[in-house]
């Protein structure tokens, strides 16, 4: 993992600003920030977990990843916004607008965050992405799959952790996810010690 070539917080937050108004919803990078800051401090309690039980986690990447995750938010928008397309395009023009910035490591997790599991090459395919499998495979993007599958958005409420269960009752329905998420969460709690969220 290259964490030389890693954006800065201020990095980050300033290309979200950016690509939000190219795009007209500026009203988008203060939803996305707070909850990707959400996703960090989950992630962060399990990183810390873990490396206190012996396994390495980069935590320079796992936060800035946690920051990028959702980048593809400031193109396409959300519900809590003016959602410009379908939910799932932000996976894709998250991974382009990293792959763009020279960042290929933060585009993967662009993609492998997706539902706590990442996506198969089959529905990449469908929805006009590359024809292949996205899944959480290294320590840090399975903490950051995992995070952000536990955190929910309310426009009235904000950002907040919800269940594993809840997270997976939303998530099992598309393909394979099901499978995929109770994988990682075996793992999360196989580092953690069970110390999990």
């Amino acid at each position: 993992m290259n964490s030389g070539k890693l954006p800065s917080i201020a990095q980050i937050k300033s290309w979200m600003r950016l690509i939000a108004r190219k795009h007209g919803i500026p009203e988008q990078v203060r939803d996305t920030w707070r909850h990707s800051q959400l996703v960090w401090k989950g992630a962060k309690r399990i990183a810390d977990n873990a490396i206190s039980n012996g396994y390495s986690v980069n935590l320079r990447f796992l936060k800035a990843a946690c920051l990028c995750h959702d980048i593809g938010r400031m193109a396409v928008g959300s519900k809590a916004s003016r959602l410009q397309v379908a939910p799932i395009y932000h996976l894709f023009e998250g991974y382009r607008l990293c792959m763009a910035k020279g960042w290929p490591e933060l585009a993967r997790v662009c993609i492998t965050h997706a539902g706590g599991s990442g996506l198969d090459k089959v529905t990449n395919r469908e929805h006009g992405f590359i024809a292949r499998d996205f899944f959480p495979r290294t320590t840090e993007e399975k903490i950051i799959a995992f995070s952000d599958a536990c955190t929910s958005f309310s426009r009235a409420t904000g950002p907040s952790r919800i269940s594993f269960n809840r997270a997976y009752n939303r998530f099992k329905r598309y393909r394979g996810a099901g499978a995929r998420m109770l994988g990682v969460q075996r793992y999360v709690i196989k580092i953690t010690g069970g110390a999990i969220l």
